[in-house]
């Protein structure tokens, strides 16, 4: 479990200068999360792209609630794990949410940083993080969850059957998996029925770049796979979920890329024998 955080004499785990040193220091966040003392992550003057402001609340005003709806109506008493979980905005939103137990694991350290930064600093002491490559996610180190988040990672994965299948080896419950999708609109409307992937080589990253919030693990030149809809469809129910569907962008004020099929968020539930 997450350490308890230090409260300071107005109820606020640290105090505004402190928050705000921190806040400079780790800064640019990829997830605009509110903090204490009426601050957020958010820093307009640190910002590399507009998607920094806009990736939380997106996400949670699409899926939140069919989150909520398969998880039986509330978050209280589960555990959550969230993979990838960058800065942690995911995370805190299920600790705050009520979970019984949330776990973060990502692989960059920065990341890691700037999200025990933000949980100590809003006294989550249901929330931990961990450094955790999907290889070696296994229940003798992990545990088990009634709900995991695989938020914009499924196509940064180099092998997405084998990981898949280590995300079930830990699942109890809920998988959503929120995607970029391939960006191919004429094989996409042709071929929509068949599960495709689109293969594309991208550059390493270095501090300067503009996705340095997302993409900071990137230090060399790597292999990405984008799937279509068919295609995360069938792989998690390969893997072994069940009742998988693709969740409407029917909302208005989502990201533009949700509604012009790029992106995507599918759930799905899987049950263990004896559940």
């Amino acid at each position: 479990m997450a350490s308890q955080a230090v409260t300071s004499n107005d109820g606020a785990a640290m105090s505004r200068a402190t928050i705000e040193s921190e806040l400079k220091r780790l800064a640019p966040f990829h997830h605009a999360i509110d903090l204490p003392h009426g601050l957020s992550t958010h820093l307009p003057e640190f910002s590399r792209q507009e998607r920094e402001k806009t990736r939380l609340k997106t996400l949670i005003d699409h899926a939140w609630p069919s989150i909520l709806e398969a998880c039986g109506g509330s978050l209280k008493g589960k555990r959550v794990l969230d993979i990838a979980c960058n800065c942690g905005g995911f995370a805190v939103t299920a600790a705050q949410a009520g979970a019984d137990y949330v776990l973060g694991i990502d692989i960059e350290d920065h990341y890691l940083e700037q999200a025990n930064f933000i949980r100590d600093a809003l006294a989550l002491d249901n929330l931990e993080y961990r450094k955790v490559h999907l290889e070696d996610l296994t229940p003798e180190r992990v545990g088990r969850f009634d709900l995991i988040l695989c938020f914009g990672i499924l196509y940064h994965l180099e092998n997405p059957v084998l990981s898949l299948k280590r995300i079930a080896g830990v699942a109890d419950g809920v998988l959503v998996v929120d995607t970029t999708l391939m960006r191919i609109p004429v094989i996409n409307n042709l071929l929509r029925r068949w599960p495709m992937w689109h293969m594309k080589c991208v550059p390493a990253v270095d501090d300067t770049a503009w996705n340095i919030t997302t993409s900071r693990w990137r230090k060399a030149e790597f292999l990405q796979f984008y799937p279509n809809p068919a295609a995360v469809i069938e792989l998690m129910r390969y893997v072994g979920f069940d009742g998988v569907r693709q969740l409407p962008a029917t909302i208005k004020g989502l990201e533009p890329r949700y509604y012009g099929g790029t992106r995507a968020t599918f759930i799905g539930s899987i049950a263990r024998p004896g559940a």
